[in-house]
């Protein structure tokens, strides 16, 4: 029995083995066959005369179709056209430079003139005025300020009233400067005190627009520099100098009526001494209200300023 399994084993094998060779030599001979109806002189291995090969649909066929008559399933294979090698006119015009170096010139006049100038001219015809400009009278001037700006005291780019925040330090210097110079107060003796000069001038003043509102404020430190002369005094004599320092000078200041100043003497001479005190004093007391007012006067007229008073 061993020996009979193993026969039956054996004559299988070879039985299969002879199917598929069969299905095999099938499908060679239907390979060729379409090859030579395809293709002329495939079927003697000979090269084919024509250059390009069409656009062709090749029938390809398994092993069970070909052994049961059913119909094969269409399977495309495209191939692309081979040039013979030679180019057309276009062709060569495409690829060929330009000889004269303006083929970017060429295309763009080729492709029209475009833009707003070109279609201006073309509605107008050339009859169009140039534009010229046009100066504005005073009133059109106010006028357009008016409407630019976001609010009083605003900047013309500032039409939301946002944050801004400008500075009036150099006019708030030279008010002062203009208020307090020359100055004169009387000192007992036959003496006159004058503020000859803005000294040093410390701190600034501003205007803030918030939410088109404006807030302004100033502190400042003044040292203000004083003469004194008295009656009877030579040529030869020289006159009582000395500062007076407003270390804080601010609305808050002003509103509290507590603008405070120290007055002091400088080269301090015995032989002068009753002089120099009479001059201390009337400067330590004749300044107080004098300065309040002048700090007074700053505020309103910052205040005008925010409002879009200057």
């Amino acid at each position: 029995r061993p020996c009979a399994r193993r026969l039956d084993a054996a004559t299988g094998t070879r039985v299969i083995g002879n199917a598929v060779s069969a299905v095999a030599r099938t499908v060679t001979g239907r390979v060729k066959s379409t090859l030579a109806r395809l293709i002329p002189g495939a079927r003697d291995g000979e090269p084919s005369s024509s250059s390009a090969a069409p656009l062709t649909d090749l029938r390809e066929e398994s092993p069970a179709t070909a052994h049961t008559g059913a119909q094969p399933k269409r399977k495309v294979v495209r191939k692309v056209k081979k040039g013979t090698g030679a180019m057309t006119e276009a062709e060569k015009k495409a690829e060929a430079p330009a000889a004269d170096g303006d083929g970017a010139a060429k295309a763009k006049k080729d492709k029209g003139p475009i833009g707003y100038h070109y279609w201006h001219q073309q509605a107008n015809q050339g009859t169009a005025p140039k534009a010229a400009p046009v100066k504005l009278s005073e009133e059109e001037a106010d006028k357009l300020a008016k409407q630019m700006s976001g609010g009083v005291g605003l900047s013309s780019w500032n039409q939301a009233g946002t944050w801004e925040e400008r500075g009036h330090t150099d006019w708030a210097k030279a008010r002062v400067e203009e208020i307090v110079v020359g100055k004169t107060v009387d000192v007992r003796g036959g003496g006159v005190a004058v503020v000859k000069e803005v000294k040093t001038f410390k701190g600034d003043a501003t205007v803030v627009m918030v939410r088109g509102k404006p807030r302004h404020g100033f502190d400042f430190d003044v040292t203000l520099a004083w003469e004194c002369t008295f009656e009877g005094d030579g040529e030869d004599v020289k006159p009582v100098k000395g500062t007076v320092h407003i270390p804080e000078a601010s609305r808050d200041t002003v509103d509290d009526d507590e603008v405070e100043y120290t007055v002091k003497v400088e080269d301090r001479k015995t032989d002068r001494r009753s002089q120099e005190d009479a001059a201390y004093d009337a400067l330590k007391g004749g300044l107080r209200t004098f300065l309040r007012e002048t700090f007074g006067t700053i505020d309103k007229e910052l205040l005008a300023r925010a409002n879009g008073g200057a």
